[in-house]
């Protein structure tokens, strides 16, 4: 098995969670190269033990907010709470704990399937993920510049390669628009069970949404010393994701301002189908 085979089978087993009494679950000990753990592994087995306890109806909303870091490598406990049971919307509270603190804390609804008024902005016309170069690469090419100091999410090995439309230079970073487009995929095949293909998104939902905040000041954590850290995160599915093929993550962050950042994406299906939005606020503070 290959070092990316590995990173994508740790993804499903990572996601998927252990029942430890009614309304509890326990994640795999896990790591993912990271000392913190990554924001969208919590948010994304938050979700999963969420809609463990609800039966036949997918998620349309997440919104969670992130209270401290978590260690990368550690166990954590998903503590859920079923605030209504109705005959469309089912409502879940959920907590996750790592050594008895809480770290995240979020409400998800699921809602049954109904037939109701469509429509979408249209998605982005940006070119095919065909012949693009991986995220992965790039970075790799980028940490074998001589002399260069690197901190920071540039270690990036994520079980997600990730195609940008428009590459950033991590060396020279010069000012740009606050608007950036990637094709995601996992990189092995992801089970058809919605719950785990929703919990894929989710996962992705968290990366590079700070990123596009620093697009129009011409920094990068490559160049830059800074903390930074997602505070909030909300999520709404449109549809059901298919990993099968690519799906195309379209960020932009329309403001910064006291050390903050406030960034918005969303997902569409190589068919041009709208399946996520998500907005996220985030800590983006100069050393």
């Amino acid at each position: 098995m290959s070092p990316s085979d590995r990173r994508s089978a740790n993804l499903v087993d990572l996601l998927t969670l252990a029942p430890d009494g009614e309304g509890r679950f326990r994640s795999p000990t896990i790591s993912c190269g990271s000392a913190r753990a990554f924001g969208g592994q919590v948010v994304a087995q938050a979700l999963v033990a969420a809609l463990s306890t609800v039966a036949d109806r997918p998620a349309h909303s997440l919104h969670g907010h992130f209270l401290r870091a978590g260690d990368g490598g550690g166990e954590m406990l998903f503590e859920v709470e079923m605030l209504r049971e109705g005959r469309s919307f089912s409502t879940r509270q959920v907590t996750a704990l790592q050594d008895g603190r809480k770290l995240f804390i979020a409400i998800v609804s699921a809602q049954s399937e109904e037939e109701g008024l469509v429509h979408q902005y249209p998605m982005p016309q940006v070119p095919s993920p065909d012949g693009l170069r991986s995220e992965r690469d790039l970075r790799a090419e980028a940490l074998a510049t001589p002399g260069v100091a690197w901190a920071g999410p540039i270690a990036f090995d994520a079980p997600i390669e990730l195609r940008p439309v428009t590459p950033r230079d991590f060396v020279n970073p010069s000012k740009s628009a606050p608007v950036q487009h990637f094709w995601v995929r996992p990189t092995v095949s992801i089970s058809r069970n919605p719950i785990m293909a929703q919990a894929v998104l989710a996962y992705i939902s968290d990366m590079m949404l700070l990123s596009t905040g620093l697009l129009p000041h011409g920094i990068y954590w490559s160049t830059t010393a800074m903390d930074s850290a997602s505070l909030d995160h909300t999520i709404w599915f449109h549809g059901q994701p298919n990993f099968d093929d690519w799906t195309l993550w379209s960020l932009e962050t329309p403001w910064t301002g006291g050390s903050r950042a406030l960034a918005r994406g969303t997902f569409y299906d190589r068919t041009g189908r709208m399946i996520g939005s998500v907005a996220q606020e985030g800590l983006l503070r100069l050393r």
